[in-house]
């Protein structure tokens, strides 16, 4: 082979190289899409998921950046309309937003179920028991309010006559003001409800025992779902695979919730059992349980007009994810 032959086949091959290199080296450094996911509380219902994504890399195998940020109930709603979050995690008061026109969307169903409970200092043995007291709630029209309030009037309780209904900070800090004796009673959520159990608060009611609704689900602005479909699918492709990695990985994920909120191992492991229980088999929503929640809303803001809560429902994008696979690797 002639000597400048061989010269230019190895100038050539360093040629190659280098690009498919640079190629590489682009595809390596490429920006994951930063994005923000806002939570109103720290529960069971929510945390463990996003966590999970975040922890186990879920989130950064579909090339999001995720920035986890707490915002109370009902401003982390305003947020996804003013563009400051990507996705929320709620389901009530989203609900109540979008009975007032708000253009939301639910793609994702986080809990097929909500299971809370109202507990009571130790003197309060029947929720009649409540009248004349301090009740700790959240946002008006979000999910703790909204429960809180069927389960009084159910007892012949009037929330606007009978009690002082404060609206305060999410699950833990709700529990901090009834072990402090600041107010007499609240919803508490898991893993909560097992300290409070342990500490011999009284439980007087169970949400499910008086309406059985979704619990936590992602919304996002309708205009994503038009104008961002891959981002919202990659973060539904991520929250699935969180989910079953959660199912099928007891002693990790328990461990994640001793750690996250200081739990022993004995609460730790009831918290796993009810957050299997909670968890959405297949992140579809329950209409018929959504459309409980709007008509709840309907009466709160006095609107006569029905409105059909499968318009808040978007299951499109989720489709599409489940047809493609993968969900399980």
């Amino acid at each position: 082979m002639p000597a400048s032959f061989k010269t230019c086949l190895f100038v050539l091959s360093g040629i190659v190289a280098a690009v498919v290199a640079t190629h590489a080296q682009g595809q390596s450094v490429a920006p994951a899409e930063k994005i923000v996911v806002s939570y109103p509380s720290k529960s069971i219902t929510n945390f463990p998921i996003l966590e999970t994504a975040r922890q186990k890399g879920f989130f950064q195998r579909e090339g999001l950046h995720v920035s986890l940020v707490y915002i109370r109930g009902g401003l982390d709603i305003q947020t996804l309309l003013t563009n400051d979050a990507d996705f929320a995690m709620g389901s009530t008061t989203a609900v109540t937003a979008f009975v007032a026109g708000a253009p939301l969307r639910i793609v994702l169903s986080y809990n097929a179920h909500v299971d809370q409970g109202l507990y009571a200092q130790a003197k309060y043995r029947r929720i009649a028991d409540l009248k004349g007291h301090p009740i700790g709630s959240l946002n008006p029209g979000g999910l703790v309010d909204t429960m809180v309030r069927r389960i009084l009037i159910k007892n012949g309780v009037q929330p606007e006559r009978d009690v002082n209904l404060l609206a305060m900070g999410g699950t833990p800090e709700r529990f901090a003001a009834l072990r402090a004796g600041a107010i007499a009673a609240t919803m508490l959520s898991s893993p909560f409800n097992f300290l409070a159990d342990k500490e011999g608060f009284s439980k007087l009611a169970t949400t499910r025992d008086y309406v059985d609704v979704p619990g936590t689900a992602v919304v996002v602005n309708a205009e994503k779902v038009k104008k961002q479909p891959n981002t919202v699918k990659r973060f539904i492709r991520a929250s699935l695979r969180s989910m079953n990695y959660i199912r099928d990985n007891r002693a990790d994920t328990t461990q994640l919730l001793a750690r996250e909120f200081s739990m022993d191992q004995e609460t730790a492991a009831l918290a796993y059992k009810q957050l299997l229980d909670l968890l959405s088999p297949d992140g579809r929503n329950r209409v018929s349980g959504y459309q409980l929640l709007v008509d709840f809303a309907r009466t709160a803001q006095k609107i006569d007009r029905p409105i059909n809560a499968a318009q808040l429902i978007d299951e499109t994008l989720l489709d599409e994810v489940m047809n493609e696979g993968g969900i399980s690797k």
